[in-house]
């Protein structure tokens, strides 16, 4: 059996954080640990958490590394090298999900694939609606109802395209299988050291998704994109900026260019971290033992 390490990429807004602990405490699918990837948050996350933990049935780790910009491929690494499972599913910190959502990905969990799907983003006023509700009671059926058909629809028919680049990638008949960001993906460790980690040389906003992807795909991994009754939904919050204005642009074009050659390997990642600062496992709780509920 397969332990099951997931990751949570988190920076402030806490009030998510504990969103996505209560979701990760009613999951059906049996989790070894949570591990949040903390990119420099200023309070301490464990105190805005400590209520919880005697709910908690797996372990809980904090890997922080120091602000010093935006450096989510860093932050991930992190949490990777301070990780025990066999499968490491990572999630940002503003998602929530049904209880059946963990244990479905696992249903679809195959080496040399990445699985992944995509979230319904809400607007504020829906993010409003559905935090109420939650605050009240984890009743996702409820919280769902409030999104409209027409975003649920479409993100159907964004899978199903998906579904056919994975098919001609396996066909060879397309560089890339469908297109994933980290939002939500999971895959078996040993496929992300194969091409060292996420590449830690994309510092601020932009282009480290696409550029994983273009180096798993490189290696020969694929992609499995999974269709829910109940997508998880995206809770609002400021926009981030535009890949339009990254910092990382040539770099990720010079790049794509050398990883569609063979060269998928990062030079900085999980092998040899970039940068002279070092990852601080802040929190470790060893998790509550209990029975599974009915």
């Amino acid at each position: 059996m397969d332990k099951v390490s997931v990751i949570v990429c988190i920076y402030n807004r806490f009030d998510y954080v504990r969103n996505i602990l209560k979701c990760l405490i009613e999951q059906t699918a049996d989790i070894y640990e949570v591990i949040f990837a903390d990119d420099g948050s200023k309070e301490n996350l464990e105190d805005s958490i400590r209520d919880l933990l005697p709910l908690c049935k797996f372990k809980v780790k904090i890997v922080w590394q120091e602000d010093i910009g935006f450096r989510l491929a860093k932050s991930r690494n992190n949490a990777v090298k301070f990780s025990e499972g066999d499968y490491l599913i990572f999630m940002d910190q503003d998602i929530v999900f049904d209880k059946d959502f963990i244990q479905e990905i696992l249903n679809k969990r195959k080496k040399k694939h990445v699985v992944y799907t995509k979230a319904l983003w809400t607007t504020p006023e829906q993010r409003d609606e559905v935090q109420t509700i939650f605050d009240k009671e984890y009743n996702y059926e409820k919280m769902y109802s409030i999104i409209q058909t027409e975003k649920h629809e479409n993100t159907c028919r964004s899978l199903k395209k998906a579904k056919f680049y994975s098919l001609l990638y396996k066909l060879n008949l397309r560089k890339r299988g469908g297109k994933f960001a980290g939002l939500f993906i999971s895959l078996y460790k040993e496929d992300l050291f194969k091409i060292n980690g996420f590449d830690e040389e994309y510092q601020g906003f932009g282009y480290e998704d696409d550029d994983l992807g273009n180096r798993l795909f490189s290696s020969g991994v694929n992609t499995i994109p999974v269709q829910f009754k109940y997508f998880p939904m995206h809770m609002a919050h400021p926009s981030s900026p535009s890949e339009a204005d990254s910092p990382n642009t040539n770099y990720y074009l010079k790049r794509k260019k050398e990883i569609f050659k063979g060269d998928y390997k990062s030079k900085y990642g999980l092998d040899n971290s970039l940068g002279d600062d070092k990852a601080i496992l802040r929190f470790e709780f060893e998790g509550v033992k209990y029975a599974k509920k009915d």
